[in-house]
């Protein structure tokens, strides 16, 4: 058995499928594991997300996944004052979060710890930066074949990456049904467009201040900015996504836009940071591809059935939150498609 990929999805079909004593090797194309899942520290430890960040209380199978492995998962903040920006015309919309408001939820320790416990409970070999570039049905096996001209067989492979991808970087052969590569480059890929940025602190002066940290609007640096202190109560952060008008931007400029943005519409205390961090998805290779800011990727729900099936004679299988039928475009519906597909393995 062949995962291509070692994000969420593939990590969680080898931890799977190894409970059922299939010997699985996976191939990823970055230097790292965890796919749009990327935490970073920073030079006081803070753990930050530039990737996904949050799930809900109706997540139920990544909160089993979550209590199996023992990490713990706290409330997002949400107490106190927020702020909402409609335009610079009027003044911005002060308003307080309801109690009964549905819960968002962070992993502690950062969303990294999710993918560290799935690949130390994994034995299977995980292979770093080998991009697939051709899949060959030889019969009996599929023959795989990587950008360094390594050769990879595999009675089973099961790509666990954005449909767009698959079409436009794996050439297969023989070649896909024509309707297969229409709907994968008509899905978008999650995560692909955004760009987020992190700001951390000495204290966090905005709960001083009685606000929750939380700044939403469509005309600023920053769309959305959120409170990112760690579960502990003990490093302090911001972090938020960044105005896509600011993609052409230096990244000094946009720092200085963003920190501006805050310091008028949270507190001048915003311009007292630590450090900034800063990731534009759109130009992750591994992530993106050349079109993605196209509108036109805004077109096929996740979870298309032609996304579910299997090709190549039983022996391919796609998987990924954009092929999920439930919760596409969380961690959720990653943890979804991979249980979907490890029970329809049957050993072919």
């Amino acid at each position: 058995m062949i995962i291509i990929g070692a994000g969420l999805t593939g990590l969680t079909i080898a931890y799977l499928l190894q409970q059922r004593g299939v010997e699985v090797t996976i191939i990823e194309s970055r230097n790292r594991i965890g796919g749009r899942i990327h935490t970073v520290g920073t030079e006081n430890n803070t753990d930050l997300e530039l990737g996904a960040t949050w799930f809900g209380s109706a997540h139920v199978h990544l909160r089993v996944l979550l209590d199996e492995f023992n990490i713990g998962y706290f409330e997002q903040y949400q107490e106190g004052e927020s702020t909402l920006v409609y335009n610079t015309m009027v003044p911005p919309h002060r308003f307080v979060t309801p109690s009964n408001q549905e819960k968002s939820y962070r992993i502690e320790n950062g969303s990294k710890a999710l993918i560290e416990a799935l690949s130390n409970a994994s034995t299977s070999l995980i292979v770093l930066n080998e991009k697939i570039e051709r899949i060959q049905d030889k019969g009996n096996y599929l023959e795989l074949t990587s950008h360094t001209n390594k050769v990879y067989n595999g009675s089973y492979v099961i790509v666990a990456m954005p449909p767009k991808l698959i079409s436009t970087q794996i050439l297969f052969s023989p070649g896909l049904p024509s309707e297969v590569i229409t709907v994968m480059n008509a899905t978008h890929t999650w995560m692909s467009d955004a760009m987020k940025f992190t700001l951390t602190y000495k204290t966090s002066f905005w709960k001083r201040e009685g606000k929750s940290g939380m700044v939403i609007s469509q005309i600023g640096a920053a769309t959305e900015v959120y409170d990112h202190s760690n579960y502990l109560e003990n490093q302090f952060a911001l972090m938020g996504f960044i105005n896509q008008n600011l993609r052409n931007y230096s990244r000094e400029d946009r720092k200085a836009k963003i920190v501006a943005y805050l310091s008028e519409y949270l507190s001048s205390e915003a311009e007292n940071y630590l450090e900034y961090n800063e990731k534009d998805w759109s130009l992750d290779e591994h992530t993106s591809s050349k079109d993605v800011l196209k509108a036109s990727d805004y077109r096929i729900p996740y979870g298309n059935p032609i996304l579910n099936k299997k090709y190549m004679k039983n022996k391919l299988h796609f998987s990924g939150t954009e092929t999920s039928k439930q919760f596409g475009g969380y961690m959720e519906g990653a943890i979804v498609a991979a249980i979907d597909v490890a029970n329809d393995f049957n050993g072919e």
